[in-house]
């Protein structure tokens, strides 16, 4: 009652159409969540992301939750946790993800770090966030010390592969030795030349893991 109240003197609107939410919704309303773009990746193993990946061979998997679209709904959702600090959303979607990784058998999850000037700025890492949103469902550990960012690069939206690959090298420390042996599955938010994951993948190739899978809420088509 004081919840429903509550939304009566502050009504809350889905992100993506804003219509106000009823009190069982958060963020999106139901018609919005049934629309969602997904990829189906889990459905093909060998689908468009895995594809950026298969230069390592321990890459087992790769599964993007959402299509990204721009204007569409993926990019509101993922601007809202990025720029407007919403960390529930993000554990949200993680939640929302997670189904799709129920077939995935891991040790542990690593999500990609931010560089600590980054994270002062933004005060969460919603990979992170959307990490323990999958982790509370699978019931797998999330670390997210493993491996630091240790370089800070400027941004790599307007960048072409091959300079965003570039702009990638040495930004990671070494792993942790207690990686060695282990099946990881490496989170992040949005996917695009896979530069930022392939460089972090190279750190646990180096420290001995036994499998990587890859998990990314959203990527392009």
């Amino acid at each position: 009652m004081i919840r429903d109240f509550v939304s009566l003197i502050f009504p809350q609107n889905c992100i993506n159409c804003q219509q106000s939410l009823i009190s069982e919704e958060k963020f999106i309303c139901t018609a919005c969540k049934i629309d969602l773009p997904l990829t189906n990746d889990h459905k093909n193993t060998d689908n468009d992301l895995f594809t950026k990946f298969a230069f390592e061979s321990k890459v087992m998997s790769a599964t993007s939750f959402l299509y990204f679209i721009k204007g569409g709904i993926t990019q509101k959702l993922l601007h809202e946790v990025k720029y407007k600090g919403k960390k529930e959303l993000a554990v949200l979607l993680g939640l929302l993800f997670a189904p799709y990784l129920e077939d995935i058998k891991v040790d542990l999850i690593a999500p990609i770090p931010l560089h600590k000037s980054k994270l002062r700025r933004r005060t969460f890492n919603q990979s992170e966030q959307i990490s323990y949103g999958i982790s509370s469902e699978l019931d797998v550990e999330v670390n997210p010390h493993l491996i630091q960012r240790v370089v800070a690069t400027n941004s790599q939206t307007r960048k072409a592969k091959v300079e965003r690959w570039q702009n990638m090298r040495n930004v990671y420390s070494e792993a942790q030795t207690l990686l060695s042996g282990k099946s990881v599955l490496v989170v992040d938010d949005v996917i695009t030349t896979g530069a930022t994951i392939g460089m972090f993948c190279q750190r646990l190739v180096e420290a001995d893991v036994k499998e990587i899978h890859i998990a990314s809420i959203a990527r392009g088509k």
